[in-house]
């Protein structure tokens, strides 16, 4: 007969002829795998229904472990999971009972109900989540590891291993649907969002191929009234839920790491849709396509660009690229390098939601940015809060001083537009210009849909807001 620790203080024997734990071993990182994981998991639930005892279960996963494999390689990524590995099977309480399920995800499961200390749950799975993102040092280079945990038990969550492990995968999924790197308790109550969340996930691989989704494009206008471009903004319409907010499935996008596919698809549209306009008769416009900071970390990116200005007849000075103030901050070598072949290709770079991040002004100049969008929270309150005006004049005048144009993002009044033309904003979006738009409608109306706003085609403006 084998004896099993499962870290509570007491052991379990083994029947005779049962699986053993040895016989089925991760040969990566040397822990039991997940037909054994079930079988002891299974033993846990008899020994704790036989004493009126609980069961906890924890299913950790490293966050987007996938990009350290992407850039680091796999020898590296292995060599992190081995160190994780060893590092969770030596947290007490769990040592006795840990086990890789696949990939980056272990299962972690323990005997608890006979002592206060036992019943901390939160306390519990809060120290095995500090445990499991303390720094590591692969292969000389530091590496902090973040993860998601979905939590459930006997017998409040389930009465048989299967059913616990399925319902610590659904608190898991819901933990990663909100972003990664926390804990989620499996709760029944919840269980319609993770429904909704999966369905999203699986349409979402299908929705390029389905003709399910499409672009809009909202206008911008310079200080003359003189249309600049526009900005690409993707839309999704499920068969089944409606329209889905770009809110909701961007981030399920890239946590799928299905918004690379969808990028690519999002540039061509785009830059075939500054060909036919051109086709109709407008002139050269500026089109806006916010990027997602995995395709910049795409080997290739470059010249996957490349090919589509190529392929759709785009000069690279016609299209803008997006970033995000994370994205700048968050930039490696690999991303700074890519985003320097971008420019030089003559592509322009423009930074999104400027002013919400911790941008500082060694981020701005290290990296090759045109343009400086203003978040509208800054614009929201333009009229009515005079420190909002100070903040907002301060930050086109640095901007221009940095050598940087500055669009200013959400105008919805005559007045926010007066103040932001006053301070020398460049160019100007938003619901009082015009909102997003169908493709038929970028057209030449659109080269006279402001002028009652800033005079006709900008004759009566004063001289110093001529260009």
């Amino acid at each position: 007969m084998n004896e099993q620790d499962y870290g509570s203080g007491t052991t379990y024997i083994a029947r005779k002829g049962a699986p053993a734990l040895g016989e089925v071993v991760d040969s990566l990182t040397g822990l039991p795998g997940r037909k054994a994981a079930f079988a002891m998991l299974a033993r846990a639930v008899v020994l704790a229904r036989q004493t009126g005892r609980r069961v906890l279960a924890a299913l950790v996963d490293v966050d987007r472990f996938y990009i350290v494999n992407e850039t680091k390689g796999t020898a590296f990524g292995d060599e992190a999971l081995r160190q994780i590995a060893r590092r969770l099977k030596r947290l007490e309480p769990w040592s006795g009972s840990v086990y890789r399920l696949s990939g980056n995800t272990f299962l972690l499961f323990r005997l608890a109900g006979w002592d206060a200390e036992n019943d901390d749950a939160d306390a519990l799975v809060g120290a095995l989540k500090q445990a499991a993102e303390e720094r590591l040092s692969v292969r000389g280079e530091p590496l902090h590891p973040f993860c998601s945990i979905g939590v459930s038990g006997y017998p409040g969550d389930g009465e048989t291993a299967e059913r616990i492990v399925r319902h610590a995968d659904t608190a898991l999924r819901q933990a990663k649907a909100a972003g990664g790197n926390r804990v989620v308790f499996y709760a029944e109550d919840d269980m319609s969002e993770v429904s909704r969340t999966e369905q999203l996930r699986v349409s979402l691989r299908h929705a390029p191929a389905a003709n399910a989704l499409s672009l809009r494009y909202q206008p911008l206008y310079d200080a003359a009234g003189r249309l600049r471009g526009v900005e690409a903004l993707l839309r999704w319409r499920h068969p089944e839920l409606g329209d889905i907010p770009p809110a909701e499935f961007v981030p399920l996008a890239e946590r799928s790491g299905q918004i690379v596919r969808i990028g690519e698809w999002v540039l061509a549209e785009t830059c075939g849709m500054l060909r036919r306009a051109r086709a109709k008769g407008m002139p050269p416009l500026v089109a806006s396509v916010n990027l997602s900071p995995l395709q910049l970390r795409v080997p290739g990116f470059a010249e996957t660009l490349r090919r589509i200005l190529a392929q759709t007849g785009t000069k690279p000075e016609w299209l803008e690229l997006e970033i995000t103030e994370s994205m700048m901050i968050g930039a490696d070598e690999g991303v700074s390098e890519a985003l320097r072949r971008i420019r030089a290709m003559g592509v322009r770079i423009a930074l999104d939601d400027f002013g919400v991040g911790f941008a500082s002004l060694t981020y701005l100049c290290k990296l090759p940015l045109h343009t400086l969008k203003l978040d509208r929270s800054f614009v929201r309150h333009l009229g009515s809060q005079d420190a909002e005006q100070v903040v907002v004049r301060t930050m086109i005048a640095l901007a221009h001083e940095l050598g940087f144009e500055v669009v200013a993002e959400g105008v919805e009044t005559p007045e926010q537009l007066r103040l932001l033309r006053e301070w020398g904003c460049d160019f100007f979006q938003g619901y009082l210009l015009a909102g997003p738009l169908d493709e038929e409608a970028v057209g030449p109306p659109l080269l006279r849909a402001a002028r009652e706003l800033f005079g006709a085609a900008g004759e009566r403006l004063e001289p110093a807001l001529r260009r």
